[in-house]
């Protein structure tokens, strides 16, 4: 359920240094059945100060309510393998900081680790997560210096809060001892161990714990000409991609990584400049030839937040920038008539 309403607004017009100044807003209020109501909205202006220029700026708030899969997903128990802090006779992790992870005095030093390295975790869906939210900035320029050439370049920030994901057993461990964080989501059986039997285990489940920020610049340009009978139409649309960082746990700065130009095992391949470029020719009666070039910079493969030896993911193949090239030939056989 919700509802939405946008308007634009003529501010001024014909003046000298304002050709014209459009105001954009836009509301909308969402009601969520399982998290409850929540409003996005966008302001923006659209200002020409001459003839061949227009500059454009925006902010903008948005949510995503987490998918069925992300909220309904059957949860069960399984296994992770890693070590418990706080097994052993001299476990990793001091008593006050097992004491955060539910492990007595009397149990410290005295907890069974798993022979095997292995305990218990939930996995599975949360129905008590709330929509990530998400603030961008956008600012931007158009040109039209001829009536043929367009060329615009827009710079964009995007900060996502609450996002949905999963951490790991052993980060949750780790940042409940350390930081006192995440606590809740440990539950140890009588004999404070988290591997015998099944009421000891590590809550698994998506959570909205993580930030996100993404920054870039979006450069597009077009030029157009009639020549040798025809129409010549020249294309370029490029992103050079800022920043692309993730931080899983604010409460912890160093858990933060940046994507940009890597491929890793946390890390889609996100090259630090990308485009597609074409060149295309209409005859202007019954065929068309395009050429296409789209182009990915190079990434380099990490291992963690070191650059890494041996790609075990693409194996070399992303390390230097790849192009596509498409060749694309249009016939028209018969003449459109209406009926």
């Amino acid at each position: 359920m919700g509802f939405f309403g946008e308007a634009n607004i003529p501010l001024v017009s014909g003046v000298t240094g304002f050709q014209a100044l459009n105001l954009d807003l836009a509301y909308r209020y969402s009601d969520f059945s399982t998290s409850g109501g929540y409003s996005t909205y966008r302001i923006g202006f659209d200002w020409q100060p001459i003839e061949m220029m227009r500059v454009r700026m925006g902010y903008n708030r948005a949510v995503r309510a987490p998918n069925i899969g992300e909220l309904f997903a059957a949860q069960s128990l399984g296994l992770w393998s890693g070590v418990d802090p706080c097994a052993g006779a001299s476990p990793v992790m001091t008593a006050g900081q097992c004491a955060t992870m539910g492990v007595s005095s009397a149990q410290y030093g005295n907890i069974v680790a798993s022979p095997a390295g292995q305990y218990n975790q939930i996995t599975g869906g949360n129905t008590d997560l709330v929509p990530e939210e998400a603030d961008t900035i956008t600012v931007g320029f158009v040109i039209d210096p001829t009536d043929s050439l367009t060329i615009s370049v827009d710079y964009w920030d995007i900060k996502i809060d609450e996002t949905i994901s999963t951490i790991g057993a052993v980060t949750i461990l780790q940042q409940c001892g350390l930081f006192d964080t995440l606590c809740d989501q440990v539950t140890r059986n009588p004999g404070g161990n988290l591997w015998q039997g099944q009421l000891g285990f590590v809550s698994n489940t998506t959570l909205n714990l993580g930030e996100a920020n993404w920054e870039g610049v979006d450069l597009a340009a077009s030029w157009q000409i009639d020549a040798a009978g025809g129409t010549f139409t020249t294309d370029l649309i490029g992103t050079y991609m800022l920043t692309k960082k993730t931080t899983p746990l604010p409460a912890v700065p160093s858990s933060a990584y940046d994507c940009v130009g890597i491929i890793s095992d946390r890390c889609y391949p996100s090259p630090e400049w990308r485009h597609t470029a074409s060149v295309s020719y209409d005859s202007n009666e019954s065929w068309r030839l395009e050429g296409r070039w789209r182009y990915f910079a190079g990434v380099d493969y990490f291992e963690g937040d070191t650059l890494g030896t041996t790609d075990t993911i693409a194996q070399g193949e992303m390390s230097s920038g790849q192009s596509y090239f498409d060749l694309i030939e249009v016939f028209g056989f018969m003449e459109h008539r209406d009926i």
